[in-house]
């Protein structure tokens, strides 16, 4: 389970977060819904360790993860696809994917065939450049290298921004299997 307890995040003096608390059962969905600029995607960061908490706690299956770095984060199995997609333009599909290994032992470094029963069209574009996809399948991409390094909590940021209505189904259909 994910627990943020009253949590205070700084950008500088800017106060993003504060006092936020949030919990995040196992094998549920939870989504964080506000208007712009009130900090959705601040409370993420801080869920993933990509930006330090200034006050509170974040416990992740019983464990304060706080101060824990990204990669600890990572390796711990949260997964984050943030907004924006950030796919590797000039890596081919494949290589994209291959990001994700870099927090499974060697043994575990393989692409699971699941990837391809989850997103088929990333199958047949595995030599592509990830730059040249569109932005639904650069988001189906990013979700895929997630689902790589085999997460037990995917952290997902406007993950059907900008995107056609039936690959925002797809993806929709993807987190209701993945849950």
């Amino acid at each position: 389970m994910l627990e943020v307890d009253h949590i205070d995040l700084h950008y500088g003096a800017a106060i993003a977060l504060r006092q936020v608390s949030i919990t995040a059962e196992p094998g549920a969905v939870t989504c964080i819904l506000g208007r712009n600029g009130v900090g959705k995607t601040s409370l993420l960061r801080a869920i993933t360790g990509a930006h330090p908490i200034s006050s509170g706690a974040i416990r992740w299956e019983g464990y304060d993860i706080s101060r824990l770095p990204i990669y600890e984060r990572a390796r711990r199995g949260i997964a984050w696809v943030p907004q924006g997609r950030d796919v590797f333009p000039l890596l081919t599909v494949r290589e994209n994917l291959e990001t994700g290994f870099a927090v499974l032992a060697a043994r575990e470094r393989r692409i699971p065939d699941e990837i391809f029963d989850l997103f088929p069209v990333l199958k047949t574009m595995l030599r592509r450049r990830g730059g040249d996809l569109s932005g639904g399948q650069q988001q189906q991409l990013a979700i895929a290298r997630a689902l790589v390094m085999k997460p037990r909590l995917i952290v997902l940021d406007e993950p059907t921004e900008g995107i056609q209505p039936s690959i925002i189904k797809d993806i929709g259909r993807v987190i209701a299997l993945l849950r």
